[in-house]
């Protein structure tokens, strides 16, 4: 996962771990978020209370964001959610998935830690993919 600041570095802020794939049967694409590791610590406590969102762009309904259960004070979580997007198998090469995480905070509002866009070609095959999270 990246953080992308104003001046266009990357600061690797941890990793994700994904699985894609695809669901004939069905006609969706299933996004497995299964963990995070070494996160950044957003809160004082010296942890972050992570979670993860997931959107399938282009989406001109804008029914497609997903996220995850909040898990407290970790900088490891342990997801293993999956979502099912109902699209077309030939769709696919048309869309990006696009997965941030971020920091949930009460009262105010919640800090990004990091983003991984997942290329739409890659989506075309059954795989586990870890990323860096800067």
């Amino acid at each position: 996962m990246v953080n992308k600041t104003e001046d266009k570095s990357l600061e690797e802020r941890g990793r994700i771990m994904i699985s894609l794939k695809y669901n004939t049967q069905k006609s969706c694409l299933v996004v497995g978020i299964i963990r995070c590791a070494h996160l950044a610590a957003m809160d004082a406590n010296g942890f972050s209370d992570p979670y993860v969102k997931t959107y399938l762009k282009p989406d001109e309904n804008k029914k497609s964001k997903h996220k995850t259960a909040v898990k407290k004070k970790t900088l490891n979580p342990e997801f293993n959610e999956e979502f099912c997007y109902d699209i077309k198998y030939a769709d696919l090469t048309k869309k990006t998935l696009e997965i941030t995480v971020w920091d949930y905070d009460i009262g105010k509002s919640n800090d990004f830690i990091g983003e991984s866009d997942a290329v739409s070609s890659s989506i075309c095959r059954c795989v586990a993919v870890e990323e860096r999270v800067q």
